[in-house]
């Protein structure tokens, strides 16, 4: 196989899962035989999980790191992993190992024939309190931006992609942001669908009522981003 991908690892305060899910990520890319690249962004971390990246990195070539001093936020430590993608393809992961890198051996027979791979859970073992705030989002994005965003952030693209289109979201949205822009510019993407574990160490961070309500914010904001883009277009 000729494509290499680089896999972004966003973390924050994962110190208890972030080694084992980048090393697995590293054997992942060897195993398939890609010319790989593993992305770890450390977000602001109070805990170790900036000098295990670190520690990663000094000790194989494989790993890249990216630091922010401050807890900038998920969106702008996908963009910040995305600037640093050298490989043709670039994915992602959460750090906390929920999903794990042998889920995109899914994603890879669409390569060859498509720009981008999407993802949607056939299961995801989560707690009730997170499943009411899926349910909450998925309904009000639908409500916002419409059918076709329902997807996870697990996702593989063309690194190009990131030359074409302009990302401004600040949250996880990103990961709505760029698929959506893609799509809008003539992009059919494949899907595949994936499971997400139950977190082993730690917490969720998007549970919170602040947050919450900067994701609905970015929602309108992307909203009117696209129906500028598609004006432009027309």
């Amino acid at each position: 196989m000729s494509q290499s991908l680089s896999i972004v690892i966003m973390a924050y305060n994962e110190e208890a899962s972030i080694r084992a899910q980048s090393e697995a990520t590293a054997r992942f890319l060897r195993r398939i035989g890609l010319d790989g690249q593993v992305i770890i962004v450390n977000d602001g971390s109070s805990d170790k999980t900036g000098e295990i990246a670190a520690e990663l990195a000094a000790n194989d070539p494989i790993y890249t790191v990216v630091h922010h001093h401050t807890n900038l936020g998920m969106g702008r430590a996908i963009r910040s992993g995305y600037a640093a993608a050298r490989c043709e393809f670039v994915s992602q992961l959460p750090g906390d190992g929920q999903v794990t890198p042998d889920t995109l051996q899914r994603f890879l027979p669409f390569l060859p024939s498509h720009d981008l791979v999407l993802s949607t859970y056939t299961k995801r073992d989560d707690g009730l309190i997170r499943k009411i705030v899926t349910m909450g989002y998925q309904l009000t994005a639908t409500a916002i931006l419409g059918n076709n965003c329902a997807f996870t952030g697990t996702m593989i693209f063309r690194r190009s992609w990131l030359d074409k289109v302009s990302l401004s979201c600040e949250s996880f949205l990103v990961n709505v942001e760029l698929p959506l822009k893609m799509m809008q510019a003539g992009v059919k993407p494949a899907y595949v669908t994936i499971e997400a574990l139950s977190r082993a160490h730690g917490r969720s961070k998007v549970l919170s009522v602040k947050r919450v309500v900067n994701v609905v914010s970015e929602m309108w904001k992307l909203r009117r981003n696209l129906a500028k883009s598609q004006g432009q277009v027309g």
